[in-house]
């Protein structure tokens, strides 16, 4: 119990690490004149966790000193430690409840980045597809399901392994009271050369909150002073003490990060209290455990909740409008379609004309992200019905293709076509019909006109094909069949004869 370890001595010992005694020396070194118990901190933290019973040691100098410090001390390792496991669990539980709502944050935000994907060209639709059902477009529900537990499963290792890496103190408080503190008054020599060394450490911590970088270089300075002053008088506690607390002030010290040339971070600060906390056995804890636990569950739940009703938010142009197609799941309980998003990840699914609705521009609107609600982009203008039928000639066959552009003068007649690429097959279909018809009529009446000259014939109808398009532009403009849908043609229809 009389002797105390040196660096040599711990080095000896390593296989009975309750022989390694914890060394404690009061030090006038606290901010506006405290008393700081030097030991390390790191030793302490050791035998906490792992509940041993070393040899306790105050070393002091002439004038007495009341031994409660060490215990006082010790008492705020444990409570730290056992803080900080319950700190962990709560994260665990924070993890394991965002673990819950992942999958449906992910796949909202997989339907958030389906909108501007369908504008690629070339895979646009096929990407906006995948995105938006969460791969349930190529692989059904089981892939869906696989690709929004990614990150949950991810989630969830990362919190086992967080408390399996924070042991907890299994009653190490009342196991380092059952060796008694000696009290040693041997560290007169010390504190006599140290004093001016302390008294310039006080001044640069007294009255102060927080450092800047400046400052903390110049503590971790003396601190190094400190802690080569203490290993020539063998006092271990204080050469463990001076060394963390060099050590902290120095990464305190470190010039700025460089974000771009010419401008830098914020240069570093340090919070004095935090760093001496360990060694002042008047620092009380700044957070309770009560108010930890809920501290860290409920931003972790608001910001989730956040980040999922932040998805709904979407901003239209005057051109544009958006059919929003709710979770079947959700419109219809019984239906089974579980996770069904319009076409359902497992397959296609039909739903109701009442259960739609259609936003149109401008402004920004929100509705509830996917999976709830599904979005589907509808152009109102210079929309495309490409025509392509057998041009009515006697010669080798060949193709006429028409390139129909129409706007959309009446969203609610147009939306009950459907989604808007059937809704641009269903006119496209309707155009060519009446197309073929009047093809028809406008080359019998040349033939008649024209005493059946086949060559006549194809020659009147190459040439004013661009102006019987406009004719039929005009008359398919007034027909109530397509007015009803709710579009309007543009002349000047861009046509192309090709050989079949």
């Amino acid at each position: 119990m009389r002797g105390h370890a040196t660096g040599a001595s711990v080095q000896g010992q390593p296989d009975d690490p309750a022989a390694v005694p914890l060394e404690y020396v009061p030090i006038p070194a606290g901010p506006n004149g405290a008393i700081l118990v030097a030991h390390d901190r790191h030793r302490l933290t050791q035998v906490v966790a792992r509940a041993l019973v070393p040899a306790r040691t105050l070393r002091v100098g002439t004038d007495p000193h009341n031994a409660s410090l060490v215990t006082q001390v010790e008492s705020k390792a444990v409570r730290q430690q056992r803080g900080l496991r319950r700190n962990a669990r709560a994260r665990q539980w924070a993890r394991l409840f965002a673990a819950a709502g992942l999958p449906f944050l992910v796949a909202a935000l997989l339907g958030l980045l389906a909108i501007p994907s369908r504008e690629l060209p070339v895979i646009g639709q096929a990407v906006a597809q995948f995105l938006g059902t969460a791969g349930g477009s190529a692989g059904g529900l089981p892939l869906a399901v696989v690709i929004s537990l990614l990150p949950s499963a991810w989630l969830i290792r990362r919190a086992r392994r967080v408390v399996q890496t924070r042991p907890g103190a299994r009653g190490a408080e009342a196991a380092l009271h059952v060796a008694p503190v000696e009290v040693r008054d041997d560290a007169e020599p010390f504190l006599a050369a140290a004093d001016t060394l302390l008294a310039d450490i006080g001044d640069l911590l007294g009255g102060r909150a927080r450092i800047d970088g400046q400052r903390a270089l110049r503590l971790a300075t003396q601190f190094d002073r400190l802690k080569r002053l203490a290993a020539h008088y063998d006092v271990a506690g204080v050469h463990a003490f001076a060394a963390d607390m060099a050590a902290q002030f120095r990464l305190a010290g470190r010039p700025p990060r460089r974000l771009i040339p010419g401008l830098y971070a914020r240069r570093n600060s340090v919070h004095i209290a935090s760093i001496t906390s360990p060694y002042n056995p008047e620092a009380r804890p700044r957070v309770p455990a009560i108010v930890s636990v809920p501290a860290i569950l409920v931003p972790g739940v608001v910001a989730a909740a956040v980040i999922f009703l932040a998805a709904g938010v979407f901003r239209l142009s005057a051109d544009d409008a958006l059919l929003l197609v709710p979770n079947e799941a959700a419109a219809f309980p019984s239906s089974g379609s579980v996770l069904a998003l319009g076409k359902g990840f497992d397959g296609p699914a039909q739903a109701s004309a009442e259960t739609l609705s259609v936003v149109q521009g401008p402004g920004l609107f929100w509705t509830w992200p996917r999976p709830i609600t599904d979005r589907r982009l509808i152009n109102l203008t210079d929309r495309a019905a490409p025509v392509t039928l057998v041009f009515p000639t006697e010669a080798e066959p060949e193709d006429l293709t028409v390139q129909f552009q129409y706007d959309v003068t009446d969203l609610t007649a147009y939306v009950r076509l459907g989604v808007p690429q059937f809704a641009d097959q269903f006119i496209a279909a309707i155009l060519r019909e009446g197309l073929v018809q009047l093809l028809a009529t406008w080359r019998e009446s040349l033939v008649a006109e024209l005493d059946g000259d086949a060559e006549a014939v194809n020659q009147e109808l190459r040439s004013d094909m661009q102006q019987f398009l406009n004719r039929f532009v005009d008359v398919a403009n007034a027909n109530e069949r397509l007015t009803g849908l709710g579009i309007i043609l543009k002349p000047q229809p861009n046509f192309g004869i090709e050989r079949t």
